[in-house]
C-alpha cells in the first residue's frame, strides 16, 4: 500500500529497500554537479517557448514566473505592451516578447518577471520550459546581427541579453 504526503507517493514504512532506493535517488539529484562557472563562461538560464522557438533568459535577472490570466490590457499603447499585471500590490508593465522579437507566438500564458538595474518589467511568453546551464564558449553566432542576442545554444535555443534588449531605443516612448 502506498501512502501519500502532499501528493507524493511514498513506499510503505516496512519496505526498507524501497525507502533506501528513494533516498539514494534524491541524494543523486541533489548532488548533481553543475558546469564550472569559471570567469563567467557558463550561465544559468530559464528556457522559454514562443511559438516553435526557444529563447533563454539569464536566471540572475529573473524574479519569478506568473500566470498571465490576470493581465489588464491598456488601450492606446504600442503593440509591444501586452498590458499591466498586479503582483502583490505592485503594478508591473508586461511586454509581449514575441512582438518585440518579431516571432509568431501561439498561446502567451506566462509572464516572466525581469529586474535589471534600470528596469523591472514582465515578459509575456507562451511557456517557461525549465532551467539549465549554457556554456558561453559553446554558443554559435546568431545570423541576425542584433545587439541583444548573445548566440545560439544547441542549434535551437536563442540566448538573449536582456539588459541590452530592455535598453533598446524602441522602448523609449516620446514624452508629450
Amino acid at each position: 500500500m502506498t501512502t501519500t504526503l502532499t501528493g507524493v507517493a511514498l513506499p510503505p514504512l516496512d519496505d526498507q529497500a524501497a525507502i533506501d532506493a528513494r533516498l539514494n535517488d534524491s541524494a543523486r539529484r541533489l548532488a548533481r554537479v553543475y558546469p564550472a562557472d569559471d570567469h563567467g563562461r557558463a550561465i544559468e538560464v530559464l528556457v522559454c517557448r514562443l511559438g516553435a522557438e526557444e529563447f533563454a533568459l539569464e536566471l540572475r535577472l529573473l524574479n519569478g514566473v506568473f500566470r498571465a490570466n490576470k493581465l489588464t490590457l491598456v488601450p492606446c499603447t504600442p503593440a509591444f505592451v501586452a498590458g499591466l499585471l498586479n503582483l502583490r500590490g505592485e503594478i508591473v508593465t508586461v511586454l509581449d516578447l514575441a512582438s518585440v522579437l518579431g516571432v509568431i507566438a501561439v498561446d502567451r500564458r506566462e509572464v516572466v518577471l525581469v529586474e535589471t538595474p534600470r528596469v523591472r518589467v514582465g515578459l509575456l511568453v507562451d511557456e517557461a520550459l525549465g532551467v539549465r546551464w549554457i556554456g558561453l564558449d559553446a554558443l554559435e553566432r546568431a545570423l541576425a546581427g542584433t545587439d541583444f542576442v548573445r548566440g545560439i545554444a544547441d542549434a535551437r535555443t536563442v540566448v538573449l541579453d536582456l539588459e541590452a534588449l530592455l535598453v533598446d531605443a524602441r522602448f523609449e516612448l516620446p514624452v508629450t
